[in-house]
């Protein structure tokens, strides 16, 4: 039996440990005015650069969750 698993919003593309990473980058790039490379992260991870902005410009909405509940998002 073949196991699949379509990435979708059920089934995100990227971990939670790695959307935190990504948040933490981009909080730090605003508060110092700058523009968030995603190629460094993208190539060590083995993603496409696009896919890490679009998590994050549209936020993975199950992992935002439980950073509200952790208490790490407000």
């Amino acid at each position: 039996m073949k196991v699949y698993s379509k990435p979708s919003r059920y089934n995100p593309g990227i971990t939670f440990e790695q959307y935190k990473v990504l948040r933490e980058r981009r909080a730090k790039a605003k508060a110092n005015k700058q523009r968030i490379n995603y190629r460094p992260l993208a190539e060590a991870w083995g993603l496409n650069p696009m896919h890490l902005a679009s998590a994050l410009h549209r936020g993975i909405k199950q992992y935002d969750y439980l950073l509200w509940k952790s208490g790490e998002l407000q």
